[in-house]
């Protein structure tokens, strides 16, 4: 258990690392506080940006489940999952492996424009001949051919290369670039797509928008990336692809594994009981991946930090490590005890009375922050670490376990079979994730100290649950977080070193070793 003495333990186990004298303590102190303040600006710029795609995307997605009726959100949930399944096999993992290599070797950054963005340019193009053969084998209605093709070419292609200039920018931990394109590119893709879905265009219409965003966000990336971090040098160099490729690899079979986790069950749906019941799952299964965005978010900030500093001999990235899970814990249990309490009145505000039926999948995957708030950054941690083939054989595991127990309950239960199934594999990936990082990185399960948030969770959803249907929902979220945050205040959940980040992060008036705190 945490206590307000762990702070001064733990940086006595750093000084023993480094064979530093106790005088040179207060100097890891302050080191610790200032990877602190970037982690944080960082999030913050990310989570700026993100607050577009997190409100307006959903909202997007409500208005074309609403315009499109159950079965047409059926197809088009299944185009998008598609779609969304080639890009990551496109990308080969190529952004991760950037970040990783890069964040050391930044003075090859022209050189990494230059050879990369041609490699990530021909894996775009041979990707879209996958998509026109499976356009050419789709049993499908003629008219979703084109919208499917469209769709493929604006994230294969022009997100692709997006994806890859982000990553440079992470690789110098300058987040803000990326959180303003991120924003164009949501408003562009919302405001066309919206104005498009609602004059009659459908699908169509949506692709469309799509196709607008990527391009202008790919444009202004670009733009952005040579002006600021410098220009593009083509040698060409087929040693250097082949190693980067090689590497990436890795990255790619995890991108495409994890995808495979939510996404694979909505096609098998689809294949057994039809695009209703597909739809139907797929509207429950982005309330979580919405969630989802949370760790997503932090670990694009903390993964350069730890890569950067993977090889030293103290214990900072473990540190890291530790205080976000525990943050992350704090903001995700929560939202499974409310959507445990209210998964019905939620599905039936956000999409309407008819998907009311896709509450009970909704309840079923109301359990998975509990895992994912854990195990994403024990992944990330992992892989920045040259350890990723134990993320690889963690997930590879897992998706076996989802799509075996999907093919096995979905036939039998329909979305409720492809909501356990996805459950029971989240809780696999967590428990694994845990042995491995406990086995291999030192880390051991018992410096994540959780039982606070989980107890202040389960507080606030028993202390509603008697008036969820009482008081309008509104009310009852306002409610619920207010008893959530005095339950985490009573419990003392955030001490001494919790404190002293929280004051580094402010325009604080004392020293960098916070006297005057």
């Amino acid at each position: 258990m945490v206590t307000g003495k762990d702070e001064q333990d733990i940086t006595e186990v750093r000084a023993c690392a480094l064979r530093v004298k106790p005088a040179d303590r207060e100097r890891i102190k302050g080191r610790t506080l200032s990877d602190a303040r970037r982690i944080a600006k960082n999030i913050a710029l990310i989570t700026g940006g993100g607050v577009f795609r997190a409100v307006l995307m959903p909202l997007f997605t409500i208005f074309i489940a609403r315009e499109l009726g159950t079965q047409g959100f059926g197809a088009f949930s299944f185009a998008l999952s598609l779609a969304s399944i080639l890009v990551i096999v496109g990308e080969m993992g190529l952004p991760k492996m950037v970040v990783r290599e890069l964040t050391n070797h930044r003075e090859d950054v022209a050189k990494y424009i230059g050879d990369l963005s041609v490699l990530r340019l021909i894996a775009g193009v041979a990707s879209m001949g996958i998509v026109a053969m499976i356009l050419a084998l789709t049993p499908r209605a003629p008219d979703t051919r084109i919208p499917l093709f469209l769709i493929g070419l604006s994230l294969l292609v022009f997100t692709g290369l997006r994806r890859f200039f982000d990553a440079i920018f992470q690789a110098f931990e300058v987040m803000k670039y990326q959180a303003l394109v991120d924003m164009v590119d949501i408003l562009l893709t919302f405001g066309v797509g919206t104005a498009l879905l609602f004059s009659g265009y459908g699908l169509m219409g949506i692709a469309f928008a799509m196709m607008v965003g990527a391009t202008i966000s790919m444009a202004m990336d670009f733009i952005i990336l040579t002006r600021k971090l410098g220009k593009p040098v083509f040698t060409f160099d087929l040693a250097f692809w082949k190693r980067m490729a090689l590497g990436a690899l890795p990255f790619g079979i995890i991108g495409v594994l994890t995808f495979l986790f939510g996404y694979s069950n909505t096609v098998l749906l689809s294949i057994f009981k039809g695009d209703e019941q597909a739809g139907l799952f797929s509207s429950a299964y982005r309330v979580i991946w919405m969630l989802a965005i949370i760790p997503a978010t932090c670990m694009t900030a903390v993964f350069p930090f730890l890569a950067r500093i993977g090889r030293s001999s103290d214990n900072r990235q473990k540190d890291a490590i530790r205080l976000v899970v525990k943050y992350l814990a704090c903001l995700s249990l929560p939202f499974s005890g409310l959507l445990a309490i209210y998964a019905p009145q939620i599905i039936s505000a956000v999409y309407g009375k008819s998907y009311s039926s896709a509450g009970t999948a909704l309840w079923i995957l109301a359990a998975i922050p509990l895992f994912s708030f854990a195990y994403i950054p024990l992944i990330d941690l992992m892989n920045s670490q040259y350890k990723q083939r134990f993320s690889v054989i963690a997930i590879l595991l897992c998706a076996g376990i989802n799509t075996a127990l999907c093919l096995l309950l979905a036939p039998l239960l329909g979305m409720v079979g492809a909501a356990v199934s996805t459950l029971v594999a989240e809780a696999c990936l967590f428990g694994i994730t845990i042995f491995f990082s406990w086995k291999h990185m030192r880390l051991h399960p018992r410096i994540f100290n959780l039982w606070k948030p989980l107890v202040a969770s389960l507080t606030a959803a028993l202390g509603m649950l008697p008036l969820r249907n009482v008081l309008p929902l509104p009310m009852m979220l306002i409610a619920f977080f207010l008893v959530y945050l005095a339950a985490l205040l009573l419990l003392r959940t955030f001490d001494m070193e919790d404190r002293k980040l929280l004051g580094s992060l402010l325009p604080a008036k004392s020293g960098p070793g916070g006297s005057n705190g």
